[in-house]
């Protein structure tokens, strides 16, 4: 017998796109199993094995959600032999997804209680059985440790962090959403607590384009024109007011971005 809490929520997050039916089939076979669940769609257009992008989508919006929530995560990024599947309760909340090095790019520090989790016979490293039945489990308020036992290694990624002295921080492009506004790793605390008051410039590698305000509001410029501003997740973003930042400043992923304080 099932013993949900009222409504779940399931968040799903793949790089499985819109075309093919994988993801259509997996809504289908937790509604089966879960019939009032609330299914809701984080991401599914994750650049194919790009973790990176795939854990800054989804740290960013893993913080709106309520406890209790059921995060499935299906990242095709293995090349190599297929790494286990975790499943794991942090925060109050529960994740499943492959031990690839996702998890430490999403959290500030490892997880307590994970296992990896067997695979049923001869069933695909990320089958769509086991992730119904991880999410059955953990959301019928079972134990997690009866799922598997703990892996053996947490396997982690460094992440790109900027680097700084008193006069500058150089930082990288690690994100370019769909309006094609660039996304930093250089966060408004690292910016304030260098900046300590002085003035400042962000040049702009690849053009000569160097801005020396953060704007609040793309509106704040003319249309055409170039801005720096912290976006939601606090993070320094350059963009331009109705254009492509990325097709018009030629700026790419790991692309540097440089304050001078002055």
């Amino acid at each position: 017998m099932n013993n949900f809490v009222t409504m779940p929520i399931i968040t799903l997050t793949s790089d499985w796109g819109s075309r093919d039916y994988h993801t259509a089939a997996l809504k289908g076979a937790l509604l089966s199993a879960i019939p009032e669940a609330r299914i809701v769609d984080v991401s599914h257009d994750i650049a194919r094995h790009n973790i990176q992008q795939a854990a800054f989508i989804f740290r960013n919006a893993l913080r709106f959600f309520p406890t209790g929530t059921m995060h499935l995560i299906a990242l095709q990024s293995h090349t190599g032999s297929p790494p286990g599947n975790l499943c794991l309760k942090k925060d109050s909340q529960m994740f499943m997804g492959l031990n690839d090095g996702f998890f430490s790019l999403v959290f500030d520090d490892d997880p307590i209680d994970m296992v990896e989790v067997p695979r049923a016979g001869d069933e695909p490293v990320q089958s769509i059985p086991m992730m119904v039945r991880c999410a059955v489990h953990l959301l019928n308020g079972k134990n997690v440790y009866e799922l598997g036992s703990r892996p053996e290694q947490f396997i982690r990624r460094g992440a790109f962090k900027p680097s700084f002295t008193d006069e500058l921080i150089r930082g990288v492009v690690v994100y370019i959403d769909q309006f094609g506004n660039i996304v930093t790793n250089i966060s408004r605390d690292l910016f304030e607590k260098q900046r300590a008051g002085r003035r400042f410039e962000i040049i702009i590698r690849k053009t000569t384009n160097s801005l020396e305000t953060i704007r609040l509001d793309y509106s704040e410029v003319d249309q055409g024109d170039v801005l720096a501003l912290f976006n939601e997740a606090g993070f320094l973003e350059i963009a331009i007011n109705q254009g492509n930042a990325h097709d018009l400043l030629y700026l790419r992923l790991n692309d540097h971005i440089r304050v001078e304080f002055k």
